[in-house]
């Protein structure tokens, strides 16, 4: 945790033009990702490097799969009463000022005492502010264990969440090499008429 890991990602392609959207997919457990959340170990987190560059990026998502375990909580205003209570998990993308959330998903006590699956895709969402700071392929993510608040009550017994699949998926624009290329030349062309008018003032 805390380097920037050098990872194989997915590119996937639509279309020929460098206006079409390209999708890069990251596999977490490529980088080390924590299976298992709870109290104990509340979160993960990592630095990660795309290995590509954008020109816009239009969703950012986190497809994760695993298993949620209720936690059982008692309620102080009928201290008799135990009950399941769901516990949750979240992810973040970026810095301390310009954290990208998804939601918390909450479940397990539909379920308990066994463990109730999810298999979601979650969307990191902040405002309607650009994808700026990501536009690099460079980030830090976070992956977090929540216990729901309850006015009144408490945990007596903590749950937990396991995680057996997850996935960063980045939506955007990546820049194409043609185009590189085309840019290339242009900036060459353009030089070179510079070098020829210089040339004929000269004269």
């Amino acid at each position: 945790m805390g380097k920037i890991a050098a990872i194989s990602v997915l590119v996937v392609l639509f279309g020929i033009t460098g206006a079409d959207a390209d999708i890069v997919e990251l596999d977490l457990f490529d980088l080390g990702c924590q299976t298992l959340y709870d109290p104990s170990s509340p979160y993960w987190s990592t630095d990660f490097d795309l290995g590509v560059t954008f020109i816009e990026i239009s969703n950012v998502y986190i497809d994760w799969a695993g298993e949620i375990a209720a936690g059982l909580a008692i309620d102080y205003r009928n201290p008799g009463e135990i009950f399941p209570e769901d516990v949750g998990i979240s992810a973040a993308i970026g810095l301390s000022l310009s954290f990208r959330h998804t939601g918390v998903l909450e479940r397990g006590k539909a379920t308990y005492p066994d463990p109730e699956p999810f298999d979601y895709r979650s969307e990191f969402v902040y405002g309607t502010m650009p994808w700026s700071e990501l536009l690099d392929g460079r980030g830090t993510i976070w992956i977090k264990y929540h216990e729901i608040i309850m006015v009144g009550g408490t945990y007596i017994e903590s749950g937990s969440i396991v995680l057996n699949e997850g996935r960063l998926i980045v939506e955007g624009v990546i820049p194409e090499p043609a185009t590189g290329l085309l840019l290339g030349i242009g900036i060459i062309l353009v030089r070179a008429s510079k070098v020829r008018m210089s040339r004929y003032v000269r004269k």
